[in-house]
């Protein structure tokens, strides 16, 4: 009896974990986390022509997703394309965030 009571509610965890991780407004998020990242990034990266088109792209897109995010059709996603949307932007947001790490110091002076 316990152990029938323990499956179904790690069954419904794992329900709700997965629908925490699709919401829309998580995707909106994420998209506006993303989007400063790269902000961040246009900042501390060099005068590079194409790093500044690749930063003004994901500007761009993060503000195109957070517009499709709001609507219906955004839902209507199937549970695995919204997963692997998901997993693109953790992607996106580990390469920024190796960027912003490894972007030069603005002086050469210790602080």
């Amino acid at each position: 009896m316990f152990k029938w009571l323990k499956k179904k509610k790690e069954a419904w965890d794992a329900k709700r974990k997965l629908a925490r991780q699709i919401d829309p407004r998580q995707f909106k998020r994420m998209a506006g986390e993303i989007r400063d990242l790269a902000l961040l990034a246009a900042q501390l990266s060099p005068d590079g022509k194409d790093i500044r088109q690749l930063i003004r792209n994901v500007i761009t897109e993060m503000d195109r997703l957070s517009e499709l995010a709001d609507k219906p059709e955004f839902r209507r996603l199937s549970t695995g394309k919204r997963l692997l949307l998901r997993q693109g932007l953790l992607e996106s947001r580990e390469q920024l965030l190796e960027s912003i790490e490894s972007a030069p110091a603005p002086t050469h002076t210790m602080q």
